[in-house]
């Protein structure tokens, strides 16, 4: 009797072992499937958004509208490969489904920021308060975009520092679009002396800007006389430009105005002390 029951004992635990064994081959070989899966799938989203990228740069759709839709697909994709992935290693998909479903407030929650920044890269394609190639100016940063993705703004700074902005924040905020016309007004400020002749010193700055080679024609090129202040008047000089010789132009025009000035021999005043010594010792003994 004992040595049936050993023998039974003995054959249940040959066959739960043959089970698990069975069991973890299994698995492992899912594991490499998996694997497998993963890096043909990821090679196959890099063709697909290789390709949908090629397709927008050929149509006329936007560059912004191009990256956002293939940032979108790159997600969506991605998505697809991990629930394929997690059936083959045998996580069931309904219930995975099932239970993103039932935690759908907490990863509300969680991703309100994304959702947000989402929803305010849409509308930044919709209504274009630049595209791509613009240098804007923002309380979170200034630069030239380079990118519009699903959640973010990539902006180059003058320092060619990269910028990201998340597209929530950059859609409730002011923006001032730089390079949005393709004209711009230089606007240089400078002071001359009280003792000097204001008509003169108009009429040099002037013939400055009329006759500067990246000067356009414009009926805002003037000199006027900004502001009275104690010490000294300011000038503010202006002129029109192509956006794209705006800092040539500035530059060039601001280093000129000295030269200018010096030739018709008005005074650019600058900060200085006078210090009066009283000899009160000679005096006393005198």
């Amino acid at each position: 009797m004992n040595q049936n029951m050993m023998l039974a004992d003995a054959t249940f635990s040959e066959a739960m072992v043959e089970k698990y064994m069975d069991k973890t081959i299994d698995f492992g070989i899912n594991i490499l499937i998996a694997l497998a899966i993963f890096v043909i799938g990821k090679y196959v989203i890099k063709f697909i958004l290789k390709f949908t990228k090629r397709l927008f740069d050929r149509s006329s759709i936007d560059d912004a509208v191009g990256n956002f839709i293939n940032s979108l697909l790159r997600v969506i994709l991605y998505g697809v490969l991990i629930i394929i992935i997690c059936d083959k290693v045998g996580i069931q998909t309904t219930s995975f489904i099932a239970l993103l479903t039932s935690a759908g407030l907490a990863i509300g929650l969680a991703l309100q920021g994304s959702l947000a920044n989402f929803a305010g890269g849409v509308l930044i394609l919709i209504m274009k308060p630049f595209v791509l190639g613009d240098y804007i100016r923002t309380d979170l940063g200034e630069g030239e975009v380079i990118n519009i993705d699903i959640f973010y703004t990539t902006l180059v700074t003058l320092e060619n520092l990269k910028v990201k902005i998340p597209n929530g924040k950059l859609a409730d905020v002011s923006i001032t679009n730089v390079t949005g016309n393709d004209k711009r007004l230089i606007r240089i400020r400078v002071s001359i002396a009280y003792d000097s002749d204001i008509k003169l010193a108009r009429e040099a700055l002037t013939d400055l800007i009329n006759s500067h080679k990246l000067v356009i024609d414009d009926e805002k090129n003037k000199v006027v006389v900004a502001e009275l202040c104690d010490s000294h008047i300011l000038l503010e000089v202006r002129a029109m430009t192509k956006i794209d010789d705006y800092w040539d132009a500035y530059f060039d025009i601001n280093e000129n105005i000295k030269n200018r000035l010096d030739s018709v021999g008005v005074v650019i005043p600058f900060n200085q002390l006078d210090v009066h010594l009283n000899q009160i010792g000679a005096k006393n003994n005198g």
